[in-house]
């Protein structure tokens, strides 16, 4: 399935370089899942686990989760969609169709700014059942991912992680990273992860002892903008 929530720093685009490298495991854990590519592309786990610092995001799948919405209406104009953000919403209905709006008729993914996109995103509320039933049994967590971490560490879990990238500050709501925290915690799991960053100097030096794989990810558009120009990215793993 595709994402249902917008995110800057998808992974749709290398989900085939991704989902080759995903070793056996029996617990599926997504400390940063952001808008989800791989949790949505993956087949479940016998247990999965999202985590999300932005609290907006989280409140979206869990009414997702929750399932039994009906009547949704997406206003076709641009100022009905940025009436129905700036208000309260009314029922579940109505505060999932806000945060979609928020997430991807906005600029951004900080949950913040003026609608700028008329788009009515019809195919995801006709697939909102689907979206449902795929969230049936997953935990949805708002925590630090250290937490998750420590909390669903074992030999069958499997981490994808997927944090903001280095220089990512005015992207996200919550962009700072310690990577050498980050280091240190995932150099100590019992399970196996994969990590999901920017190539950098200083990323390959606090991450040398791990199996370290380059790629490249190709240009949607020409332009300056994030995803304007081939960039060159880290897929890390300790196996």
């Amino acid at each position: 399935m595709k994402p249902f929530f917008c995110r800057t720093g998808s992974k749709k685009d290398i989900i085939d370089k991704i989902e080759p490298l995903i070793p056996p495991h029996k617990t599926y854990v997504e400390p940063f899942v952001g808008g989800g590519s791989v949790f949505w592309f993956v087949e479940r786990s016998s247990k999965s686990v999202i985590n999300d610092l932005d609290s907006n995001l989280m409140e979206g799948y869990t009414i997702l989760k929750k399932g039994g919405l009906q009547n949704l209406y997406m206003p076709p104009t641009l100022e009905g969609k940025q009436a129905l953000v700036n208000r309260k919403a009314k029922n579940y209905g109505e505060r999932l169709i806000q945060l979609l709006l928020i997430s991807c008729n906005t600029f951004g993914s900080k949950g913040i700014g003026k609608i700028y996109n008329n788009s009515n995103n019809e195919k995801k509320l006709k697939l909102i059942p689907s979206y449902s039933e795929a969230l049936k049994g997953v935990t949805i967590l708002n925590t630090d991912y250290k937490n998750v971490i420590k909390k669903y560490d074992s030999p069958s879990t499997f981490f994808f992680l997927d944090p903001p990238y280095e220089k990512s500050k005015g992207l996200y709501k919550h962009a700072i990273i310690n990577y050498e925290e980050m280091k240190e915690v995932l150099s100590s799991i019992k399970g196996k992860f994969m990590l999901t960053i920017n190539d950098s100097p200083e990323i390959r030096r606090l991450f040398y002892q791990f199996n370290i794989k380059p790629i490249i990810v190709k240009a949607k558009a020409p332009g300056k903008d994030i995803g304007g120009v081939d960039r060159k990215e880290l897929i890390i793993m300790n196996y």
